[in-house]
């Protein structure tokens, strides 16, 4: 990002603040984080942009650092930036949703509808035996990845979550963003129409402990932190384990809602 366009943008940010708060009961850390999505909205703010350190904001905008810091906090919570351990935060792409639920979904309360979750790639790796544990016999000594990624519901603060699956199908991801840019990919979805491997089934594992270090450290999070681990293991043909899907939630995640059934 230029610096005349992040001149621009923090301009755009203290006018938003100046304009709420005569009429808005809010604290002004809610007002400054309301100003910095509506900017990100507008695109006066790209996915993947930089923000300036916590220190020069303060300098910019009319506000203390307690403020500037609860306000970052906010935009955590709701997905809207992410912080990079020793890089800074960065404007989330999330405009990145998946084209169908399968497991992370939510209603919405008034309408009832299903949610449609957004997520942001972090990382590709090989998956190690330990990391599995018994799920790793599912993959039959095959070579494992492990896809990283960020995933919410709008408005609402991100989970970690990890994808296991082997790795002659996600090599074929390539051509649905590729394995170093999978944002919004349905990897189901890819499974089915390539593989023919659709999910049948899904088996859910669900404990309360510590969150992993990577999990904190993209959540934003003090480690240690208990939260909620969630896996999901998906069946196709046969019973053959195609998937693997590890979520991990912070305290306050709104409440889960698992319904299995087969479709009519």
């Amino acid at each position: 990002m230029n610096k005349e366009r992040t001149t621009n943008a923090l301009k755009r940010v203290a006018a938003e603040m100046e304009a709420g708060d005569a009429n808005s009961s809010l604290p002004k850390y809610a007002r400054l984080a309301e100003a910095f999505y509506g900017c990100v909205r507008d695109g006066h703010y790209l996915p993947g942009d930089p923000l300036p350190s916590e220190t020069e904001l303060c300098d910019v905008l009319p506000v203390g650092l307690s403020t500037v810091q609860k306000a970052l906090a906010q935009l955590v919570e709701q997905g809207i930036v992410v912080r990079r351990r020793k890089l800074g935060t960065f404007i989330a792409d999330f405009r990145n949703q998946v084209p169908e639920v399968h497991v992370y979904r939510f209603r919405d309360p008034v309408t009832g509808e299903n949610l449609l979750p957004y997520t942001r790639g972090i990382s590709v790796e090989e998956a190690h035996t330990e990391e599995l544990g018994p799920l790793a016999a599912g993959f039959e000594g095959d070579p494992v990845v492990r896809l990283d990624r960020l995933v919410w519901i709008e408005g609402e603060r991100p989970v970690f979550s990890s994808i296991f699956l082997r790795k002659a199908h996600a090599e074929g991801l390539s051509d649905r963003g590729g394995l170093n840019n999978f944002d919004g990919v349905s990897v189901h979805r890819h499974l089915a129409e390539k593989f023919n491997l659709p999910t049948l089934s899904v088996t859910h594992r669900v404990t309360a402990g510590e969150l992993s270090a990577k999990a904190c450290a993209n959540l934003d999070l003090a480690a240690p932190h208990v939260g909620l681990i969630w896996e999901a293991t998906d069946r196709s043909f046969n019973e053959k384990q195609i998937l693997v899907q590890r979520f991990e939630l912070p305290r306050g995640h709104r409440p889960m809602e698992i319904i299995e059934g087969k479709k009519s």
